[in-house]
């Protein structure tokens, strides 16, 4: 009995409570994943929040990932061979996740799995992805799986600690105190916990008063209380993290009670879900990927091609995050040739080295001691006199892990 047919026996029973599976994007012509027929398909699993508080993000995600999938099909596949992607909903999760991945393991015998929106889960199923030695993809990961790297175990973006950087160097071009008053909002996900750290350090560095630094519960509904803490303290520039609901509260509490300051929030916030539903300029999105689509690069251009052809709306939530992992998968897929292991995946994701053409702040580019592929960022807000979403700043540097730090 294989490792992998051992391994679907022993958890079975786990399995079967598991989450239902909500699509693929072909049918599997590639049996068992050892065949080598001409046309046997690349197995990959995909896992996200497609119900639950995140499903917006989620399902998003989903629908970019499979626009760009559904492209390459389109085109002959990679080398001739399908992509076939079983995904799975975890709806914000973590036990369904962690069965979510032990089924993609055990019963599909994927080479990789991806999506994972949330870093609470993506940190729960990294671990039974190093046991089974099959290489994770997250949108969201802790700082702790990431530095030192950990083998199977990457990262499609910037990591939010590294966000830190450029949220303080952008707040510089915006204000014109010496010492101005800082307030600190996230919500409470491993990812976010590791951007607040580092945006503690980098406001003491810089000797400007912290004057708020408020934590909003990872189920939070409401965030009443917590946005009158950084209203009463009267802050020139909030930094931090909310994702699009609690943003679009939060901006619009600030703008009832006059506090007339930017908000520069995370990768994790959306255009269609908060810039665009706000249209407010002191609102900010940082992004290593796309928001708005826009431009000529060829890798853009497709880009709007691929959703346009899968009836996906480009500047949906997490639509650009969702396609760039699929980028990051294709390109992946191609290098390790079929049929891929999880270790022959592994071996390909160290190399990865993918100009996407502007759809990312710079190539997506990983080495085996550095599984954060993405080190730039773009700074997204509402410009009122063009009555558009536009780019405030671009291509800013991150604080890098592989850096050694900020």
């Amino acid at each position: 009995m294989s490792r992998r047919k051992a391994f679907a026996a022993a958890v079975g029973l786990l399995v079967a409570l598991g989450a239902a599976a909500c699509g693929s994007s072909t049918p599997n012509s590639g049996g068992d994943g050892g065949s080598q027929a001409s046309n046997a398909a690349y197995q990959v699993g995909f896992d996200s929040s497609l119900s639950g508080p995140y499903a917006a993000n989620g399902v998003g995600q989903r629908e970019g990932f499979m626009a760009y999938v559904d492209y390459v099909n389109k085109h002959g596949g990679v080398d001739g061979h399908p992509v076939d992607v079983t995904a799975l909903d975890d709806a914000g999760d973590i036990s369904t996740g962690t069965a979510n991945e032990t089924q993609l393991i055990a019963e599909h015998d994927v080479s990789v799995t991806v999506g994972w929106l949330v870093s609470n889960i993506c940190g729960a199923a990294s671990t039974i992805a190093v046991e089974q030695k099959v290489p994770i993809i997250c949108s969201a990961i802790a700082d702790n799986l990431l530095d030192p790297a950990k083998p199977y175990v990457y990262s499609s973006r910037i990591s939010q600690t590294d966000e830190a950087l450029p949220d303080l160097t952008f707040a510089k071009t915006l204000l014109h105190e010496a010492k101005p008053k800082v307030a600190i909002i996230v919500y409470g996900s491993a990812a976010s916990t590791g951007l607040q750290g580092a945006l503690e350090n980098l406001v003491e560095r810089d000797g400007w008063p912290l004057v708020a630094n408020v934590n909003v519960p990872l189920t939070a509904t409401d965030i009443s209380a917590q946005t009158a803490q950084v209203i009463a303290a009267h802050p020139d520039v909030i930094v931090g993290s909310l994702y699009d609901p609690l943003a679009v509260e939060f901006m619009r509490s600030l703008q009832a009670k006059s506090l007339d300051v930017p908000f520069i929030d995370y990768d994790g916030a959306s255009l269609q879900g908060s810039l665009l539903p706000l249209k407010d300029p002191n609102y900010y999105i940082v992004s290593s990927t796309t928001l708005t689509g826009a431009g000529s690069q060829p890798g853009l251009v497709l880009y709007r091609t691929a959703t346009k052809a899968a009836g996906v709306n480009p500047v949906g939530p997490f639509v650009n995050v969702g396609y760039a992992q699929a980028m990051e998968v294709v390109s992946a897929l191609k290098a390790c040739g079929y049929p891929c292991s999880g270790a022959d995946m592994q071996r390909a994701l160290n190399k990865l080295d993918v100009n996407t053409g502007g759809v990312t702040s710079g190539p997506l580019k990983n080495t085996s001691a550095d599984h954060e592929p993405l080190d730039e960022v773009s700074i997204y807000h509402w410009d009122t006199s063009a009555g558009a979403v536009v780019a405030a700043a671009t291509n800013l540097q991150g604080g890098n892990l592989r850096n050694g730090g900020l």
